[in-house]
């Protein structure tokens, strides 16, 4: 019988994302379907969207608007809690479904962090998940109930960053 997986990349380093395209590559190798739901993020032109959009047994959406505002009362947070709102239902919607063997919430803990999407259904919805599923969870400043859920928390932690040396975004690398 195959356990339920709950996975989760966080910290203020480079890799969160990349890792767990890492493992929806293996879930494919293995003949499963995919679940990706992204928050936050607006860029629809990224090379693992490019990419992983090539599969049938992948189902993508973006429900982010990009940047938050600095300033967390800013008009312009509005379109950004209603997108977070629309993928959240979803989410919880996919954790729920047989259909999916491998659910990815991409930057679900950030968007949680920043009280874009409530954190007590999603605890529920992954403790009720059907056996079998692997759920992987990412994002900065993970609340620890999610991190006390987990079967497996990583936090990636940034040495250095082309960024601070100038460096710009670059396909296949941020992109």
């Amino acid at each position: 019988m195959k356990q339920k997986r709950v996975l989760l990349f966080t910290g203020n380093g480079k890799g969160k994302s990349t890792a767990s395209f890492g493992m929806l590559a293996r879930a494919l190798g293995h003949g499963m379907n995919a679940r990706v739901i992204q928050f936050v993020k607006a860029q629809e032109g990224v090379g693992e969207v490019l990419f992983f959009s090539r599969f049938d047994t992948v189902t993508w959406d973006h429900y982010g608007k990009g940047f938050l505002p600095k300033d967390p009362s800013s008009p312009m947070m509005e379109s950004h809690r209603q997108a977070a709102k629309t993928g959240f239902e979803e989410a919880l919607a996919a954790l729920r479904s047989d259909e999916y063997d491998f659910v990815l919430l991409d930057e679900v803990c950030f968007a949680l962090s920043q009280e874009l999407v409530p954190i007590e259904p999603l605890i529920d919805a992954i403790l009720k998940a059907p056996d079998g599923k692997i759920i992987v969870l990412t994002g900065r400043n993970a609340p620890q109930q999610l991190i006390d859920i987990a079967d497996t928390v990583t936090e990636m932690r940034m040495v250095k960053h082309g960024y601070e040396q100038g460096l710009l975004s670059q396909a296949g690398v941020e992109e």
